[in-house]
């Protein structure tokens, strides 16, 4: 007997997915505008905006493993119910005490949800279509955050102009509605997602026999180290890029907020063929060929000298990340076994948190270090902007983890040698 896959539950949970990920878009933006119209210092703010990829990386480290006990689905239920909940209660905070609470709560539930919705996804697909599955997936995330901001001003603006509330009192529309999707997700998956595999499974009782290695994912070093690597490179960057845009090319907010647009846009057009070609082809090809570009984009940046260059490589990196990113992801659930599905997302999820922690503080040091000088590299009369100096060494732990997929790479293809030298010979 094999796993019975289920196409219907994987467009249940991608509905799903997709209506919290237009609240989590949203939040991205409303949370630090509500932390500065309550009056937090700078340093509080960053630890309200750090706190929460804390309390992701604590959580996805540890609760997604007990779904490969109990099953998935009520473990992802909890989890947006939590999410819904916080989401809803940010909006009537109005100290930091109160923000980094809520805060602490929303990212556990962040944490637990996202790797075990996707362990979910990964259980109701077929191995031959895990790359388009996970093309789709992303497609969520990225129609998320080019819905989410716009949806939030619209609601915010809602309630200042036709509702009249206060500025204060109007960011309650926004926030109570990302709650509100978070209710509407948690009915959503009650009522129409299931499990497709339990701890009785014939897929993991015949994956996982006495004496055997299947508990054991192969490279799980090699993807810890590229979600510290990830997170890290992403989040010495997307915190200051605001800054750069600002300082260098004295841009406005929306201006800034449409290249965010854009490049998100950008990212819809490649997440799914990019996903689907991962299924015919080696994943691992694609996932080496992103990395190189979404490293040398990031290093495109640092070096620009008009607003063009920046947009233009700003979003060429853009689409390289979402273009491997599903066939990545595909790769690592080919590797690992079911019976420890959530446990080993989680645990690579939580790496890329723990590097987005790490990232903004560091890059924030860079950037204010570097921010009014003019910085030169091998060649003395070649200079630019300091403030780019957090992008050059994004670009250059990017392209560290080429090496490493690099290296995997090469591991399986030796290992398809020997295993067809093990195949007897027909004379």
């Amino acid at each position: 007997m094999v796993k019975t896959t289920s196409v219907r539950n994987a467009y249940m949970l991608l509905f799903a997915s997709q209506i919290v990920n237009i609240g989590f878009g949203l939040l991205a933006i409303f949370i630090t505008l509500l932390a500065d119209e309550i009056n937090l210092r700078p340093l509080e703010i960053g630890i309200v905006i750090s706190i929460f990829a804390v309390a992701r990386a604590i959580s996805a480290a540890i609760v997604p493993a007990i779904s490969d006990r109990t099953g998935r689905r009520i473990i992802l239920i909890g989890a947006l119910f939590v999410y819904a909940v916080s989401t809803t209660l940010l909006g009537f905070a109005r100290t930091f005490e109160a923000l980094f609470v809520f805060r602490i709560i929303e990212g556990a539930a962040a944490g637990t949800a996202f790797p075990t919705a996707e362990a979910l996804l990964v259980d109701s697909v077929s191995i031959e279509e895990r790359g388009a599955w996970m093309g789709k997936y992303f497609t969520t995330f990225s129609f998320g955050f080019i819905i989410g901001p716009a949806l939030g001003g619209l609601l915010f603006t809602f309630g200042s102009e036709v509702l009249k509330f206060n500025v204060l009192t109007a960011f309650i529309v926004p926030f109570a509605f990302t709650g509100f999707l978070g209710f509407f997700a948690t009915i959503f998956t009650i009522l129409f997602v299931k499990d497709v595999i339990t701890i009785d499974s014939p897929a993991v009782q015949a994956g996982s026999p006495s004496g055997s290695n299947s508990s054991v994912t192969p490279y799980m070093s090699s993807f810890l180290l590229v979600g510290v690597l990830s997170g890290f490179a992403i989040g010495l960057v997307i915190p200051i890029f605001t800054l750069y845009m600002t300082d260098v090319f004295s841009l406005d907010e929306g201006t800034i907020g449409f290249v965010f647009t854009i490049s998100g846009s950008a990212a819809l057009l490649v997440n799914y063929p990019a996903g689907r070609l991962s299924d015919k082809i080696n994943r691992m090809s694609i996932v080496i060929i992103g990395m190189v570009f979404a490293g040398l984009g990031f290093i495109g940046v640092a070096f620009s000298t008009s607003l063009i260059m920046v947009i233009v490589f700003f979003i060429f990196r853009q689409m390289a990340f979402q273009a491997y990113l599903p066939a990545y992801r595909a790769f690592q659930a080919d590797k690992i076994p079911p019976m420890i599905r959530g446990k080993v997302m989680g645990r690579i999820q939580s790496a890329f948190n723990v590097g987005s922690v790490l990232g903004p503080l560091i890059g924030a040091l860079i950037y204010e270090f570097y921010a009014n000088r003019s910085v030169w590299v091998i060649f003395e009369d070649f200079t630019f902007f300091g403030g780019g100096v957090p992008f050059l060494f994004a670009g250059f732990f990017g392209i560290v983890q080429v090496f490493i997929a690099l290296y995997i790479n090469n591991r399986e293809k030796e290992i398809q040698v020997g295993n067809l030298s093990k195949v007897p010979q027909i004379s």
